[in-house]
């Protein structure tokens, strides 16, 4: 329980200072906020009483913790540039990202699990060469080259779907499978090692010698011991889902968080900018707190002492 509550408050402090980082980053990158709401054509005078009205002239560290107020009051504002509700934005375009971001996380396990298994119980076979040589390749290849490459063999080539757009299945295979193909290798691989170790164990020979069959062994003891540190992994994949998200949904008009995050920055929109970027390290921090929970609840040592 210590070390439960220890990891709560270490990620309640590292979402805090994430927060300030983010806030400070977007004021100070630059750019004209009023560009965001007001048309070419206005005066000086009036886009200064503009930022004046928002409190852009205000200290830095006013502005920050007027943010942090709104956010912790739950009203965080309005955007620049239709003048929406944050909140309503991000039940909108929340819900596309949540979409997305689930069907990524499940093909992860879903593919990368299996494929890890099978290679681990066929050991230095062509089949084991083969699941490795295709991880090592879907590692090194960068998120946004895969998911141009996507867009031109499978919708502009061959034309079997879509190239952007939301909702449906098919507009969903393309982003989907991109966002989840560094995660699927990352999974293949631990899950070959970490079976490959378990099956090493001295419990492992002693089931053997008594006469349990292969794959009893393999599904309830092997692979129980081995998902402690896939569970792990899992909650980091949050985090890395939520990074890659920002390139793949502007890649196939995929209206999500991610999105919506690259337009308003590019606008200078710095309501929904703060705003979104506090909610992605939010989901960043809470993935990353999940796996040092889930790894401290599925290893049985580690229970013990909290």
């Amino acid at each position: 329980m210590k070390r439960t509550a220890g990891q709560l408050v270490y990620a309640v402090l590292v979402l805090l200072v994430s927060s300030i980082a983010v806030f400070y980053a977007i004021r100070l990158s630059g750019g004209d906020s009023s560009a965001a709401a007001l048309p070419g054509t206005a005066t000086p005078e009036f886009r200064e009483e503009f930022r004046e009205r928002l409190g852009l002239n205000e200290p830095i560290y006013q502005q920050y913790f007027t943010f942090i107020g709104k956010v912790v009051s739950g009203n965080p504002g309005t955007s620049l540039t239709n003048n929406a509700p944050l909140t309503k934005m991000l039940k909108i375009h929340g819900q596309n990202s949540l979409i997305l971001g689930g069907a990524a996380f499940g093909l992860v396990f879903a593919i990368g699990i299996p494929l890890g298994m099978i290679a681990s119980l066929r050991r230095n076979s062509w089949t084991d060469h083969g699941i490795m040589s295709f991880s090592t390749v879907a590692m090194a290849i960068p998120n946004f080259w895969l998911a141009l490459l996507a867009v031109w063999l499978f919708a502009s080539t061959l034309g079997w779907l879509p190239a952007a757009g939301c909702c449906s299945l098919k507009q969903l295979v393309l982003p989907a499978v991109v966002l989840a193909f560094e995660g699927i290798a990352l999974t293949v691989r631990m899950t070959r090692s970490s079976m490959i170790e378990s099956q090493k164990s001295d419990y492992v020979r002693t089931l053997r010698a008594g006469g349990i069959s292969e794959w009893r062994i393999t599904g309830k003891h092997v692979l129980r011991n081995a998902m402690i540190p896939i569970i792990s992994l899992a909650g980091l994949r949050i985090g890395q889902i939520v990074g890659y998200a920002l390139i793949v949904e502007t890649i196939f008009g995929w209206p999500g968080l991610g999105q919506v995050l690259v337009n308003a920055v590019l606008r200078r929109d710095y309501p929904v900018a703060q705003f979104f970027s506090l909610v992605l390290v939010t989901l960043v921090v809470l993935g990353n707190w999940l796996a040092d929970t889930g790894y401290t609840i599925a290893n049985p040592r580690l229970r013990k002492s909290t």
